[in-house]
């Protein structure tokens, strides 16, 4: 996130500044308000969808599946012990073909919560409702700062006091950098039509080509925008000619780095012969990812030796979530060494100090990531450290779980001052 403000922060500025220098906002306004409208509400529903129904449903849903799926892989495991071969048993066939049946109302659900683990606005504290006057904080903050950015705009100025002001601010800064990218891109989206068709319409009116001309090109815009809804649009039609990726491609891609000689003919053909080879590489990985699918669920059925070829692959939203989580990192850990400390403090700042007795501190206070990110169970804190902490300062860490007898009896410093 911080490379993409970098690159991209310089062009947005200049873009957003020349749209308020130019007045185009006020033609945004006053006439392409309702095609914002458009964009901003469909992507409101589908974040309601996710924020009130999915991810509740995901969450509630999550203690059972764990507890489904250790009851199966113990079943298999001792299932896979009766007979020589371990995958010839009638037992072990049942087991697996029932899990394979049964089990993929869970496994759609695990495929969901790897994807959408990123997927949460924080919410509101206590005292606070998300719909109230004092909140903004939580989804609510999201949607109207972030996808109705147009009108959060003036109701963040309307805010009377620092502390409403901080707090819908603190909103964007305790998301995890995969929301704020989500939020960044929906709020991109739904403000590009916005924001182009407003210079568009400014550029022209600028002209001098009249209100005649003026309005009719806003109607075109809109006849664009809402083509879907006239029975109107086209879909793009698809024609390649899977001949020139064995006659010409190689030729055409060498040719095409002197593009500047080249006829406009020769370029249009150029890119023809790119877009069928495109289209042939993609389907080319896409057999390949089959394949590698089918390999994977064929090794499976082979569990005595599974483990010979690395066991299975490490899903993707996993991997993520334990480099913006601290509790998923904490949790997959199996042993507590140098190499993962470095690793922890690497992504969430110096948490974790060893001293030279070699006893640990764990302080949030040397956090380079939001407090509010901070939320899982002490338990986990005493399965990895065990009698190895003698400090922990969990400052403001609201979202902490668990109960605190469950903690190491080695903790000498204790501070819990704000969690819940």
């Amino acid at each position: 996130l911080r490379y993409a403000v970098a690159a991209l922060g310089p062009y947005f500025t200049f873009g957003m500044g020349y749209f308020l220098v130019t007045l185009s906002f006020v033609f945004g306004y006053v006439f392409f308000l309702p095609l914002f409208l458009f964009g901003a509400v469909l992507t409101t529903a589908l974040c309601l969808l996710l924020f009130q129904l999915v991810m509740p449903w995901l969450e509630g849903k999550e203690q059972d599946d764990q507890d489904a799926l250790a009851k199966y892989e113990k079943d298999i495991q001792e299932a896979a012990g009766e007979g020589n071969l371990s995958w010839c048993n009638r037992r072990w066939a049942t087991q697996w073909c029932g899990n394979a049946v049964c089990g993929l109302p869970r496994f759609a659900r695990a495929q969901l919560r790897e994807v959408l683990w990123w997927f949460e606005a924080g919410e509101p504290e206590q005292d606070e409702e998300v719909l109230d006057n004092q909140a903004k904080t939580g989804w609510f903050g999201v949607i109207i700062f972030g996808i109705f950015s147009p009108f959060g705009a003036f109701r963040f100025i309307s805010l009377k006091d620092d502390y409403q002001r901080n707090e819908s601010v603190k909103t964007f800064t305790d998301l995890n950098d995969m929301m704020r990218v989500a939020i960044l891109a929906l709020t991109t989206i739904t403000l590009s039509p916005f924001v182009i068709c407003s210079t568009w319409s400014a550029f022209y009116a600028y002209q001098g080509v009249g209100n005649d001309a003026s309005m009719e090109f806003i109607a075109d815009v809109y006849h664009h925008t809402f083509a879907i809804f006239t029975g109107s649009v086209e879909l793009p039609a698809l024609d390649f000619d899977f001949t020139v990726l064995w006659k010409d491609a190689w030729h055409d891609f060498i040719t095409m780095w002197d593009f500047v000689k080249l006829a406009p003919d020769k370029l249009l053909a150029i890119s023809k012969t790119l877009n069928g080879a495109s289209f042939g590489f993609g389907l080319s990985k896409l057999l390949m990812s089959a394949s590698a699918a089918g390999v994977v669920a064929v090794l499976q059925l082979f569990p005595d030796h599974w483990g010979l070829v690395g066991g299975s692959n490490v899903p993707l939203g996993d991997y993520a979530q334990t480099h913006a989580d601290p509790g998923a990192f904490l949790a997959n850990l199996s042993s507590l060494n140098d190499d993962a400390i470095d690793s922890f403090n690497f992504d969430f700042g110096p948490v974790i100090k060893k001293d030279e007795d070699s006893q640990y501190v764990f302080s949030v206070k040397e956090a380079t990531i939001s407090k509010e990110l901070f939320r899982f169970d002490l338990n986990i804190l005493a399965r990895v450290f065990e009698e190895k902490l003698k400090g922990l300062d969990l400052y403001e860490c609201s979202g902490m779980q668990g109960n605190i007898k469950d903690l190491p009896q080695s903790i000498t410093d204790l501070n819990l001052c704000g969690c819940k």
